[in-house]
């Protein structure tokens, strides 16, 4: 039972989830740099638990630098295709045996669009 949220429903299944730090993009495994990605944008709001405290927002280990696009080679970053709606993620299942997926696009995209496409893949 949630108590308050200023959050959409949609984003519910992902929070409160943690997922490890890793010492490589958990997208494209490179290993550097490296940015954690909150993968619940940190302005769509809060959600509160029944003891009303906030629950937190999930990250994961992406590589970029900040919101930046790519790098010398025109390659881009996970980060920034996170942020420029190419790079979305979901969780699928309950809480106790979900997972983690994601859909990597070539056109941005917004999340409620996304939901509705085929090609996720487990990320863990």
């Amino acid at each position: 039972m949630i108590s308050k949220t200023t959050l959409s429903e949609i984003w519910w299944p992902l929070m409160g989830k943690e997922f490890p730090r890793l010492d490589h993009c958990a997208i494209c495994g490179r290993t550097s740099p490296l940015n954690e990605h909150h993968i619940v944008k940190r302005s769509a709001g809060k959600l509160f638990d029944e003891q009303g405290r906030e629950v937190a927002k999930p990250t994961i280990t992406l590589c970029g630098i900040g919101n930046h696009g790519g790098d010398g080679s025109g390659r881009l970053y996970c980060h920034g295709k996170a942020h420029a709606g190419l790079l979305h993620f979901r969780w699928v299942g309950d809480d106790e045996t979900g997972h983690l997926e994601h859909l990597l696009l070539t056109e941005p995209t917004d999340y409620l669009t996304a939901l509705g496409m085929q090609g996720w893949v487990r990320t863990f």
